[in-house]
């Protein structure tokens, strides 16, 4: 059987570093206005296109698996379910971690996997793992490729299993218990579509929520723009069903146990390495919109707005979903490419004290049942007003939920006119957070020609997460070594101050060299433990994820 074949159009390098729905995203009249500021970009540079990556896919790397391979596999999942072309490889070699979009962009594909293979049902693929055990095969799990931690590269060939294609229903919605049973490789928007005829809400929306999957939310223990309200994805899970070496896990859904530990658990944030997850079941939320209290804030200084942060999630009188803070930096970005900035309403808070480069935006929702949304909206207001916050309405928040998706598109423009721009994020405790801001800031801004928005997204009752976004001029001709060292300070800087290696992205293989210096050598023997247990061969997702 033929399994050189590709069921895409566009054979090129920029089709598969393109983020989302492949659109091209121009860059607004404000933003160019900025650009040309912060960077010394001219109209003629604004024409140029800095590694576009048009070039046609051709891999260095031969597929290595054997045809009696690949005629099994086809066999068991159908021909049409089986692609080993360039560019089925190359496309399924990578996520949208800044580092691999340039090596597209230079025309390089480092780790692609030997086939791309698309089961049909959890049957087969225990049937694909238990083979692949055999025959030492990799298998690396794959959902919406929106992993930004180099989870999804295939170092030592095997087969990129996509989850997309054929797993992707929800088995059945049970309202009585109020959770939904799902396949694993769901989008976020059929899923929420889905929950909404039904008069529920998935309650997650993390920024990739157009283009990631329930699978790819549990194994990177995501968390979404609503989590301090609803929680990150593991406190959602009830039960799964995951396939590994050593056997299929089927947890129960049980509200609560004391029988050990909670099995399901371990793959929460095992980013594949132990195995499959083939189905979910969920708690879900009722879905009424209409319902949410929304308001906007602007303090003074970002040490006002954190505190009074705090104090809301501390107070015990109802949690927030949405709960966001803009550093100073994030905020004049904001208003800069908004048009904001000199408008007659800008005058008016800067008479009032709110000053460019220090005044900092806050937006909060609240869902639920009506009488309780506008109870919990009503104290946070007066707790804000306290901590000397001004109310500026809840348009501001409505503007920001309209582009909360889109706005990740403009990195791949960024990226044509020469600028470095990526994230990294982290969980840090109350007493540290303000150390680990200023320290990142001072870290970035020592670089020529840099700067760095950071805001809060996800709140809890002892500490936050610290979201960094930088933007810097690509140095041309060294761009990928020069991003490393770049980046590598920074993950130094963010963990020697106090903050976690990761609160929502997850470790992949790009922050797994920081793993066990973090969590220590008994911590990571018992990982270690665990994986050997159910992947004695190390198999799944081999070669460094989450530095095992």
């Amino acid at each position: 059987m033929n399994y050189i074949r590709s069921m895409e159009r566009e054979n090129t390098y920029r089709h598969i570093l393109k983020w989302g729905d492949k659109r091209e995203e121009e860059v607004d009249s404000h933003m160019i206005t900025l650009l040309k500021e912060k960077f010394g970009l001219t109209d003629e540079d604004l024409k140029k296109k800095h590694l576009p990556g048009r070039e046609e896919v051709r891999l260095e790397k031969p597929s290595l698996l054997k045809p009696s391979h690949l005629d099994f596999l086809g066999s068991l999942c159908g021909s049409d379910n089986v692609l080993a072309d360039d560019l089925s490889r190359a496309r399924w070699s990578c996520g949208k971690f800044y580092g691999e979009l340039l090596d597209l962009r230079l025309g390089q594909v480092p780790d692609p996997p030997d086939a791309v293979v698309a089961p049909r049902s959890h049957d087969e693929v225990v049937k694909i793992v238990e083979y692949c055990s055999d025959e030492k095969i990799a298998v690396i799990p794959a959902g919406g490729q929106s992993s930004v931690t180099g989870a999804l590269r295939a170092p030592q060939g095997g087969i990129a299993l996509d989850l997309t294609k054929h797993l992707n229903r929800i088995i059945e919605i049970n309202s009585v218990n109020k959770t939904v049973r799902v396949e694993a490789g769901i989008m976020g928007p059929a899923f929420e579509e889905e929950l909404n005829r039904h008069g529920y809400s998935c309650g997650h929306f993390p920024q990739s929520f157009e283009y990631s999957t329930v699978g790819g939310w549990i194994s990177a223990r995501g968390a979404g723009q609503a989590s301090t309200g609803y929680g990150k994805i593991e406190d959602m899970v009830v039960a799964l069903k995951a396939v590994t070496p050593a056997g299929v896990i089927e947890t129960k859904d049980f509200p609560r146990m004391a029988q050990g530990w909670d099995i399901h658990r371990l793959f929460a944030g095992a980013e594949g390495t132990l195995g499959v997850i083939t189905e979910a079941t969920l708690h879900i939320f009722n879905h009424a919109p209409e319902n949410t209290a929304s308001a906007g804030f602007i303090f003074r200084s970002f040490e006002q707005a954190v505190e009074a942060m705090r104090t809301v999630m501390q107070s015990e009188y109802g949690k927030p979903h949405l709960f966001r803070i803009s550093d100073p930096g994030e905020t004049d970005i904001a208003f800069r490419t908004s048009g904001f900035d000199g408008t007659t309403a800008d005058r008016l808070l800067k008479g009032l004290g709110f000053m460019t480069g220090s005044r900092c935006l806050m937006f909060v929702t609240v869902e639920g049942e009506k009488s309780y949304a506008r109870f919990v909206m009503k104290k946070i207001r007066r707790t804000v007003r306290r901590g000397k916050g001004m109310f500026i309405g809840s348009g501001p928040v409505r503007k920001w939920l309209a582009q909360r998706y889109s706005s990740a598109y403009m990195r791949d423009p960024l990226m044509d006119l020469g600028i470095m721009t990526d994230t990294l994020e982290t969980a840090v405790t109350w007493d540290k957070l303000l150390k680990v801001w200023s320290a990142a800031h001072e870290y970035v801004n020592r670089r020529p020609g840099a700067f760095m928005m950071i805001h809060i997204s996800h709140v809890y009752e002892n500490g936050a997460n610290l979201y960094f976004t930088f933007l810097s001029p690509m140095e041309r001709g060294n761009e990928r070594q020069d991003f490393a060292l770049f980046h590598r300070g920074l993950v130094d800087t963010i963990i020697g101050n106090g903050g976690s290696i990761s609160h929502h992205h997850g470790v992949g293989r790009v922050l797994a060299p920081w793993m066990e210096g973090h969590l220590g050598k008994s911590s990571m023997a018992l990982m270690t433990a665990v994986k050997k247990h159910l992947d004695p061969d190390n198999i799944m997702n081999p070669g460094g994820m989450l530095g095992l």
